[in-house]
């Protein structure tokens, strides 16, 4: 069959006379014929694939066969800045065919929103999870999706293991109950190490489904790595790497993006800084930086990571190992376009971060990258949407309210005594009230959640509680965590590559008044605190950097100097080495000896092992932790591994040993006050401390 004749005839018009296509991609064809059959799809392929012309041509396509002059399709995006990326795209392409757009999100000016009581509805909306929320929370929203008929989510990875994953899918139930057609849902993505399981999580096991998978054809990439100790010495080489060129210097942590960007605009002249903390116009700067014609580096974390286009690029360049495989997939992404060799170059610190980076790339090659898998256990979001079942209505009983929550996919598997204790608690902590036999919000969800019209429970992420850092004039610089702002006014420090004094610090609307500063001594750098588990190296990179271990040697072909760094890191290692298994060996240090324990699991297993060590070992010991390894010092024998082995098999065969670990605060998870304390402990034991992935490790354990 031959696809593009089956296209309506003003598609097919659009594709020649507007786009100059002459054919279509393998991809595109493959997503139209799909699409058609009924099905729901997840596409992956690589970036600048096609992607976003794969979802939007058979929704197009269908909408002009069968126009409804009502919503008739929602796209969802992570993030804001991919939204304002991707609308002249897509309503270009849009209003050729005689459809209407429209954007909905944060950044949106209130008199440019669409509302259902327009009585004008487009054929298209572009939005994100939360307003998406504040549209489908509305009286009206039942009326406004009731003719919805698909459902797109762009960059669906970057959701899935996140508490605003569990959001999502419950968007997508609420979107179908609220449909009257069969809502189809098309999901784009980029390589993940189990398709099939991300598309059955967005879709369902009585719907139709069909995975797209079109790899991406043989391509040139050229690979560069510089080990330098000193950091001076990584900011010369990342300068002269840059230099003249269009270049992205990614890195993990906003800290470490504002560490550089002020060393770097002294070496080079057009440097510019993109990170969630920046304000949009700053975002903006960095992403137009690469519209000119000259020259332009921009420093960057995962911000940039994503689907936004910008052009082509000569160099992307990793500050620091990358986190996971697909992370580094995606990065390598922004380079090597219009047939040139894609050019990334590793900047490192030690031959750990090389074996890293050199796993990195090793994965990519063998077409590895980490699975996702959803949050377990999300009672968080159980609670928002608890609150959202109830907010504005006159009242649910018991009964009504289990079975409105275990029709949403995330809580299918709750029991229903859970839901009840859940409720039983809440109410007795006032979040909750009772009428007769049926539930209202209380009046401590009234103060705690809901100001501005409840605007609390549109959203699932954590408030940090950062501070808007805003100029007497009230331009909004960009956003300071609490606590670096906490303390006298007067500290002067750097922020997007400036310097600042903090003059006033309002507590009550969460805002630090900031002045540009001349001053050259006593400046601090800002930081960010987090909520959750740290950003760690994935298994899947640890395993491959074990396997390259075991092997004795990297199938990169790497200079002679960083082959020799990673030589050294192997001859090391004890002959039996077997990746997946525990290995412990008992090394000599300058007073006694310390006990190596390495699993390859990375930090965030390596660290409940260790606080799970701590209790059981004499005081005086010091834990450190790698990805690798958990080392413990301060023994006085060379037989002190066979007295680790036997406190982690010890640790291994108890059942109860995850209730030994710390209980969390409140602000891990948002919603958390609500919660038993039963409830939370087990919300830890699955998505903060990783129990499954612990036992399972521990299970390798090799004597």
């Amino acid at each position: 069959m031959n696809v593009f004749q089956e296209l309506h005839p003003v598609l097919q018009e659009i594709l020649v006379s507007g786009l100059k296509w002459d054919t279509l991609r393998e991809v595109q064809e493959a997503s139209l014929s799909a699409v058609a059959k009924g099905n729901d799809i997840l596409v992956l392929a690589p970036t600048a694939g096609g992607k976003t012309e794969s979802a939007f041509l058979p929704v197009i396509d269908a909408i002009l066969k069968n126009p409804s002059g009502h919503l008739s399709a929602v796209y969802i995006s992570p993030l804001k800045a991919l939204i304002n990326d991707q609308t002249e795209r897509i309503t270009a392409l849009a209003n050729r065919a005689g459809l209407e757009v429209a954007v909905q999100h944060g950044d949106v000016a209130d008199a440019e929103r669409w509302r259902f009581s327009s009585g004008e509805e487009p054929d298209i909306l572009l939005t994100t999870p939360e307003s998406l929320e504040v549209l489908l929370s509305g009286r009206d929203s039942k009326k406004a999706f009731s003719h919805l008929r698909f459902l797109i989510v762009d960059e669906i990875h970057a959701f899935v293991e996140t508490a605003r994953g569990v959001h999502l899918r419950c968007l997508i139930d609420r979107l179908s109950f609220a449909s009257e057609n069969h809502l189809q849902r098309i999901g784009l993505s980029a390589t993940v190490g189990n398709p099939a399981e991300l598309l059955a999580w967005m879709s369902a096991p009585e719907r139709k489904q069909k995975l797209i998978s079109i790899p991406s054809p043989p391509s040139k990439k050229l690979f560069s790595f510089v080990v330098e100790p000193d950091f001076s010495a990584r900011i010369n080489a990342a300068s002269d790497a840059v230099r003249g060129k269009k270049a992205l210097i990614f890195v993990e942590s906003r800290s470490l993006a504002e560490r550089l960007i002020e060393p770097l605009q002294s070496l080079l002249p057009h440097v510019f800084i993109h990170h969630s903390s920046v304000s949009p116009e700053e975002r903006k700067a960095a992403e137009d930086s690469f519209a000119s014609g000259g020259e332009s580096c921009v420093i960057c974390t995962s911000t940039m990571e994503l689907g936004i286009d910008i052009g082509e690029l000569d160099l992307v360049l990793q500050f620091g190992p990358p986190l996971s495989v697909a992370s580094f997939l995606q990065r390598l992404g922004r380079t090597g376009r219009r047939g040139k060799p894609a050019q990334m170059m590793f900047i490192l610190q030690n031959p750990c971060e090389l074996l890293i980076s050199a796993a990195a790339v090793e994965s990519a090659i063998q077409h590895k990258s980490e699975s996702l898998h959803p949050p377990a256990f999300a009672a968080d979001v159980l609670v928002q949407q608890l609150f959202l079942l109830l907010k504005g209505s006159s009242g649910l009983g018991k009964r009504q309210i289990t079975a409105s929550l275990s029709a949403l996919t995330p809580f299918s598997a709750i029991p229903q005594e859970t839901i009840a204790a859940v409720l039983s608690f809440m109410e007795e902590q006032g979040y909750l009230a009772r009428s007769g036999d049926l539930y209202l919000t209380g009046a401590r969800a009234e103060a705690e959640f809901g100001k501005s019209n409840w605007k609390a429970l549109l959203s699932v992420i954590q408030d940090t509680g950062g501070y808007l850092a805003v100029l007497p004039d009230g331009t909004v610089v960009g956003t300071l965590d609490a606590r670096f702002v906490a303390g006298d006014p007067g500290r002067v420090f750097t922020f997007t590559g400036k310097t600042w004094r903090l003059l006033h610090r309002d507590d009550v609307h969460r805002r630090a008044l900031i002045e540009p500063s001349s001053a050259a001594k006593g400046i601090k750098r800002p930081f960010w605190g987090g909520s959750g588990s740290a950003a760690a190296v994935s298994r899947l990179l640890c395993h491959s950097a074990a396997c390259i271990l075991s092997r004795g040697y990297t199938l990169l072909p790497l200079p002679e100097a960083e082959a020799e760094m990673l030589e050294d890191v192997i001859r090391g290692l004890p002959d039996d080495f077997v990746p997946g298994k525990i290995h412990i060996r008992t090394e000599p240090e300058v007073n006694g000896w310390s006990v190596v324990v390495s699993t390859f699991a990375g930090e965030t297993v390596n660290r409940v092992i260790a606080c799970l060590l701590r209790q059981r070992l004499a005081s005086g010991h010091e834990l450190r932790i790698t990805p690798f390894a958990v080392r413990i010092f301060g023994f006085e024998t060379a037989d002190a591994g066979y007295d680790i082995s036997r406190l982690l098999l010890e640790i291994g065969n108890d059942p109860g040993v995850f209730d030994e670990l710390p209980a969390l605060p409140d602000t891990v998870w948002k919603f958390s006050s609500c919660l038993p304390e039963t409830v939370k402990k087990e919300m830890a034991k699955a998505r903060y401390y990783q129990a499954d992935a612990v036992r399972e490790i521990l299970s390798g354990l090799d004597f």
